[in-house]
Formats: structure tokens, C-alpha cells, sequence
């Protein structure tokens, strides 16, 4: 039974491969995607030789727009997770400010939403129409909900305690407020 998920991971990792760049300010990414993969953009952070105060803005560009995705200060947030699927066919990855980035991530192949759906596929087949759970006025749980006797008796116990507690603190304080007077 467990051999089947071991299986599948071992496949999903096969299938990935780290990603890595630095890229200076002004400057766009250069990847070489492997065939029918895509990169997944995990991790943008500051060159750790950024200069005191500096900042950099990464970007992706699709179809002549620009989308800040990430903005990074030295001093300040540093390093920023993502998670961006990009095809770097149809789009940009570019560093704006005075730092340079690094970027991290890893390719993984662009059908694996199709290698899923066909794994889920068969499971759904299998599954029972009746498996969807109805309600009865029974089962739904009332907003005031009735206690014992016996859990009223203790709370109102409880109270009268507390409340004498409180009595005696009070009665203490005004004596030593009579006392230093």
C-alpha cells in the first residue's frame, strides 16, 4: 500500500531540477528551460554584498506589463518566498534597483497538472456516490446546549467561592488602609 506514494514521490522528484541565478540590477534572468518544462520561482533574495540600504525590485514581464513580485530592502526584508509557476516562453524575469538578486527555484515538467488529473481520475471512478454526507435536523448542533444539574450545582458553587474570595480581599485592604492611618 505505501510503495504506490514512495513511487509517485520518487517520479515528482525525478521530474525536478534546481534553478538558480544571479542577476544584477538593470538586467533580465537568462534561463535555459529544459523542453516541456517550466520554472517554478521558489525564492528571490538580496546579494548578501549588497550595499548598506539598497534595494532592488524583481519583475515579471508578460505581454509588454510588468508585475512587481517581489520588492527587497537591505536592512529590511531581505529575502521573499514565492511560488510562480513561469513560461519563460511568454514571459521575463528582471532585477530593477541597486542590488543584485538571487533567484532560486526549480523546473519541473510542464504536463504534471495532466499527470495528476489522470492519477485522480480512477480515484474518483471508484468513489462512492454515497459518500456525500447528509444532515438531519438531529445531528446539527444546537447553539445553547443543555448541561446537568449536577455542572449547574458546581458553577454555582464555584461563583459563591470566587465571590467570597473577593470579599475577604477587600476587607484585608481596608484594614491595612485603617491600620496606616
Amino acid at each position: 500500500p505505501t510503495a504506490a506514494p514512495l513511487g509517485r514521490r520518487a517520479a515528482v522528484a525525478a521530474a525536478m531540477s534546481f534553478w538558480g541565478a544571479k542577476v544584477a540590477p538593470g538586467q533580465a534572468a537568462k534561463v535555459d528551460v529544459p523542453a516541456g518544462e517550466v520554472l517554478h520561482l521558489s525564492q528571490a533574495c538580496l546579494d548578501p554584498a549588497a550595499a548598506s540600504g539598497a534595494s532592488a525590485r524583481v519583475m515579471v514581464e508578460q505581454k509588454g506589463t510588468s508585475f512587481a513580485v517581489a520588492v527587497l530592502k537591505e536592512g529590511g526584508q531581505e529575502c521573499c518566498a514565492l511560488d510562480l509557476f513561469l513560461d519563460l516562453k511568454e514571459a521575463t524575469l528582471k532585477v530593477v534597483g541597486t542590488a543584485a538578486v538571487h533567484l532560486t527555484g526549480y523546473f519541473e515538467s510542464g504536463d504534471m497538472d495532466e499527470e495528476e488529473d489522470e492519477d485522480e481520475a480512477p480515484a474518483k471512478a471508484k468513489a462512492s456516490p454515497k459518500v456525500e454526507a447528509k444532515s438531519s435536523p438531529k445531528a446539527q448542533v444546537k447553539a445553547t446546549p443543555k448541561t446537568s444539574p449536577k455542572v449547574e450545582a458546581k458553577k454555582v458553587e464555584a461563583k459563591k467561592v470566587e465571590e467570597e474570595e473577593d470579599d475577604e480581599d477587600e476587607e484585608e485592604e481596608e484594614e491595612e488602609g485603617e491600620e496606616s492611618e
